[in-house]
């Protein structure tokens, strides 16, 4: 599932990065965790029994069977892939042969009338004074040390508040890293397989609601998990993602995660990933009173934390069969 406590920043992000200083934005929550701050982190907890090797070939899948029916759910992981990193999509390709539905997750929609608030959305992301003038020194320093390594400007940033401008050093960390889904996608486009989300959810007031709660503390946290994972460098994402493409869910899941915590523990994060958690579960179920077979993209962490979308499915009386049990 794309990460819906994400997906709503980084959408909203989009009107701030369209901006001359812009990028292009990537869109991008299961039982409950503290973070650092004492702030909810729903994916803090995994399900170590649910931790295993595939046996397939490629990355780890699950399964559900219901009678005459199975959906097959992939495990993807919670961000883009680092380049170079090769996955076998043979199994994939196979299983989107014929399927009914693929199932990608939740989205978040807005419309043309819509942008007024989405305009008022992007004023209140705007900092009235420079925003690496208003950082603490060593926060500033770290800042400062990274968009150089970057080799950008200060002013790319600057009119923005502390975790808008850590977004998009973000994005700019990870310029030109692929997605796994986009990628399934086009695989199902061209097998003529039907995509189709589990919910969608108005972007403004989920936005909105964010921003309400968006304290000078969990401004910093954010800033400061955005800088921690760039500042990780490429090295960790791509082990990580080497982990989860030979099917090795212990390694993929050590990919770094400082800027998702934060998203998480805004206004309404941690519900809003409950909310995308169970209405992933419902698709999933309603997909097999279908015969045949059907395809599910859950994020990895989603999938396997504690009340996420295995849990939750055994909870409904049905059976998940992992990638170790073959």
């Amino acid at each position: 599932m794309r990460r819906i406590a994400r997906a709503c920043l980084a959408v909203a992000l989009g009107l701030a990065l369209a901006a001359p200083a812009g990028g292009q934005p990537r869109p991008g929550p299961t039982g409950p965790g503290p973070t650092a701050a004492g702030l909810e982190d729903p994916e803090a907890h995994i399900v170590s029994e649910l931790v295993v090797v595939a046996k397939e070939r490629g990355p780890a899948w699950w399964r559900v069977t219901d009678g005459d029916t199975t959906v097959y759910i992939l495990g993807v992981p919670g961000g883009p892939l680092p380049p170079g990193v090769a996955w076998d999509r043979r199994v994939l390709q196979a299983r989107l042969a014929g399927a009914s539905t693929v199932i990608m997750g939740t989205q978040v929609r807005a419309g043309l009338r819509d942008l007024p608030a989405l305009l008022r959305i992007r004023s209140r992301m705007r900092s009235k004074t420079p925003m690496e003038a208003g950082l603490a020194a060593p926060l500033r320093a770290r800042f400062v040390a990274a968009r150089e390594q970057l080799g950008k400007p200060a002013g790319r940033y600057e009119k923005w508040q502390p975790v808008v401008a850590g977004q998009m050093l973000a994005f700019d960390a990870q310029h030109g890293w692929s997605s796994v889904e986009e990628q399934v996608k086009g695989m199902a486009r061209t097998a003529h397989a039907r995509v189709r989300t589990s919910a969608s959810y108005d972007l403004v007031p989920l936005v909105n609601r964010m921003l309400d709660g968006l304290t000078p503390e969990i401004q910093t946290r954010c800033l400061e998990g955005a800088l921690s994972d760039v500042e990780a460098g490429a090295g960790p994402f791509r082990r990580a993602a080497d982990g989860w493409a030979r099917g090795d869910t212990a390694v993929a899941l050590t990919q770094p995660r400082g800027f998702e915590p934060c998203l998480l523990a805004l206004s309404g994060g941690a519900q809003l990933w409950r909310d995308a958690t169970r209405d992933n579960v419902e698709a999933i179920a309603q997909a097999l009173k279908t015969p045949g077979h059907a395809v599910a993209v859950v994020s990895l962490r989603t999938l396997l934390a504690d009340g996420g979308v295995v849990e939750q499915l055994e909870a409904r009386g049905l059976r998940v069969i992992g990638p170790g049990e073959g």
